[in-house]
């Protein structure tokens, strides 16, 4: 019987120890920066009932059509369709409606943080089971929450480090103005169509802004000469969007204008932007992305709510991250091992530990009959910066060893002084980093 190698799900990935530190820094930075712009974090349920994916983004969008999970629930008394999510703004409105935060203090700001899942080929940076970090303003239709939006997007990647990044932004206008703005669009590719990809003569009826974003070859230089939105915004957008450029003009936010950019779901109205490295010419690895959604909530039965977001690809700020060789910290490992030879030192090693665990010290203990040596041996392997070495004649005088691995050098103390010596030199360590 041949022995089966299990593998990870295609477009599935494990998170192995040696990239913890930077999943760990990505989601500290999230945490500090949107708890400090006064954000709240949500926590939302991996599938949701599929009408608010399918009603919410839009059945017509490459997200709902190729690319969602669907379960299938059966019951006697009912049958459900849910999907695990595949993006998080729309499970948030859901929140938002069902917990009643159009009665909170407006605007209401959210953020969430985690697994996301889309049926797409997996390629670098795409992952079928991927993550994401976002936010959630409600309330609030003045370019303020556009630029907070943006702004928060922009500190969370500098505060990582992350550098040569730009903001490319647009308005889509809203649907007072839209709708005469497809017109002319429609118009312009209705002879190119012919020459175009499959899915873009599909978007001609169902998505035509979608036509904008496509990566065709031939599809994009046709985008290049296409009507540009902004000539047709009404004066209200017009006005929303210029506020929101001043705010990042003010800011010293880097940003370009870019009439293409469309972003690839319906909900979207007025501002859209892109974050990407400057390097990503293609713009194939979009880092953060988002926009308005000023229909979203009353579209999924809620009160008239304006509201603007956006999301960011864990992912792909980690390999960017490692491609800029930013450093990142170790999490704090063991600190301290505790090496106890003899049964009457195994007698006072327990008060030892309790001393260190007190004084938030990091430290490994498990009774040994091993030798002094093979202990050490087995502290250097754990990491640990230190020893704490008590043997049958330091019990008897109420002492304790203590030993620097890295430098080799050890010095006596009594046993009640321990955890204040070892906290000193822990301080004095990482002082010297």
């Amino acid at each position: 019987m041949s022995k089966q190698n299990y593998q990870t799900p295609r477009g599935t990935k494990d998170i192995l120890p040696q990239d913890q530190p930077y999943w760990i820094k990505v989601r500290e930075t999230v945490e500090k920066t949107l708890n400090g712009l006064g954000f709240g974090r949500i926590d939302l349920p991996h599938f949701e009932n599929s009408d608010v994916f399918t009603r919410g983004i839009g059945e017509q969008t490459d997200v709902v059509s190729k690319e969602m999970y669907f379960l299938e629930s059966h019951s006697d008394d009912e049958s459900i369709r849910f999907a695990l999510r595949p993006e998080g703004t729309a499970g948030t409105v859901r929140s938002f409606i069902q917990n009643g935060m159009s009665s909170w203090s407006q605007p209401v700001r959210l953020f969430y943080f985690g697994a996301m899942f889309r049926h797409e080929r997996p390629q670098k940076g795409r992952y079928r089971e991927l993550y994401q970090a976002g936010v959630e303003i409600f309330g609030d239709e003045t370019a303020k929450s556009d630029y907070l939006a943006i702004m928060s997007a922009w500190e969370i990647l500098t505060r990582l480090g992350l550098k040569n990044i730009i903001v490319y932004t647009n308005s889509i206008g809203c649907p007072k103005c839209r709708p005469k703005y497809l017109l002319k669009l429609k118009k312009y590719y209705k002879e190119k169509l012919s020459k175009m990809c499959p899915d873009c003569q599909r978007r001609f009826e169902t998505n035509p802004l979608r036509l904008l974003d496509c990566k065709n070859e031939v599809c994009h230089a046709f985008a290049k000469e296409a009507p540009i939105m902004l000539d047709s915004l009404c004066p209200e957008c017009k006005t929303h969007f210029q506020d929101t450029l001043e705010y990042l003009d003010y800011f010293n936010i880097k940003y370009d204008l870019d009439p293409t950019l469309v972003r690839g779901l319906d909900y979207y109205t007025q501002t859209v932007f892109e974050i990407v490295d400057q390097a990503d010419k293609g713009r194939q690895g979009t880092i953060a992305g988002g926009g308005r959604y000023n229909g979203l909530v009353e579209l999924l039965g809620g009160p008239k709510t304006p509201a603007v977001g956006f999301s960011l690809g864990v992912e792909r700020v980690i390999s960017l991250m490692k491609e800029q060789k930013i450093e990142v910290n170790k999490p704090r490992g063991v600190e301290v091992c505790i090496l106890q030879l003899g049964e009457k030192a195994k007698e006072i090693s327990k008060s030892i530990y309790d001393a260190l665990t007190k004084h938030d010290i990091n430290v490994y203990f498990v009774p040994s009959n091993d030798g002094l040596r093979q202990q050490i041996k087995t502290a250097s392997k754990l990491d640990a910066q230190y020893a704490v070495i008590i043997g049958q004649q330091e019990a008897v005088k109420d002492e304790i060893i203590l030993r620097d691995l890295s430098a080799s050098s050890q010095e006596v103390f009594p046993a009640a002084d321990v955890a204040e010596a070892v906290k000193k030199r822990l301080i004095k360590c990482e002082c010297a980093k």
